[in-house]
């Protein structure tokens, strides 16, 4: 049975950075890199985040520096046009209040699941984790979030009305789009070097690229003005 601890820490803003929930675009990926390895870690995960932080917070000083994060600049520079010339990533974040509160901060960061994992190909479900989640194995806790935790953010999405939310990491596409539009019902976009997967959720678009990162994924600024464009063009028609 899941612990309450678990329950309240999953059913908030944590595992999430934060930002504007009103803002028109929110960032959507798996889950924050790194390990859970001890009980004290594991605690200090697992408390409940009611309201959301934001990158202005002290804890998430220099999130710009982050490669995934430096994408999401990418993203906004080419979705609003933002003026970019001779501005390092720290001035364009404060210039343009990236993932700052509202009122006019610009952007809302968040993850499906909420434990953090160095990467899919290293998950560890042992003792520590079943003991302070309730779970058998990583294949429950992940239906139980994407049951339970996206109902916390579908209604996220209804209070505040978002047009576009971007998912990242094509390996689980069926459970963003069950964990935001209740269903894994999408349709298909071929953007020519990637795939672009998307659904609408009342006046939600919700897509789901590769990763931005990797051979494979959205890993240079022509992938990503492509994938912008596309998404534009799927708002222009929805």
């Amino acid at each position: 049975m899941v612990t309450e601890k678990f329950k309240n820490m999953a059913l908030s803003f944590a595992g999430c950075d934060g930002g504007n929930l009103q803002s028109e675009v929110w960032f959507c990926g798996m889950e924050w890199g790194g390990t859970q390895n001890n009980d004290e870690k594991i605690a200090s995960d697992f408390d409940a985040q009611p309201e959301p932080t934001s990158w202005q917070d002290k804890n998430f000083e220099g999130s710009w520096s982050a490669q995934y994060n430096q994408k999401i600049c990418w993203f906004l520079h080419y979705f609003y046009d933002l003026y970019w010339e001779k501005m390092s990533y720290q001035q364009f974040v404060e210039t343009y209040k990236i993932m700052y509160r509202k009122p006019d901060g610009c952007g809302f960061k968040m993850n499906m699941f909420p434990i953090r994992f160095k990467g899919r190909k290293d998950v560890k479900w042992d003792e520590l984790l079943g003991k302070a989640t309730g779970f058998d194995s990583f294949h429950a806790y992940r239906e139980w979030c994407v049951t339970h935790r996206g109902e916390f953010f579908r209604e996220q999405m209804r209070k505040n009305q978002p047009k576009l939310v971007m998912c990242t990491g094509i390996e689980e596409k069926e459970n963003f789009f069950r964990f935001f539009a209740g269903e894994s019902n999408y349709q298909t976009l071929d953007c020519g070097r990637f795939t672009l997967f998307y659904a609408m959720h009342g006046n939600t678009l919700v897509c789901v690229s590769p990763f931005w990162g990797g051979k494979n994924g959205i890993n240079s600024y022509e992938k990503m003005e492509v994938l912008v464009r596309k998404v534009q063009d799927l708002l222009r028609k929805s």
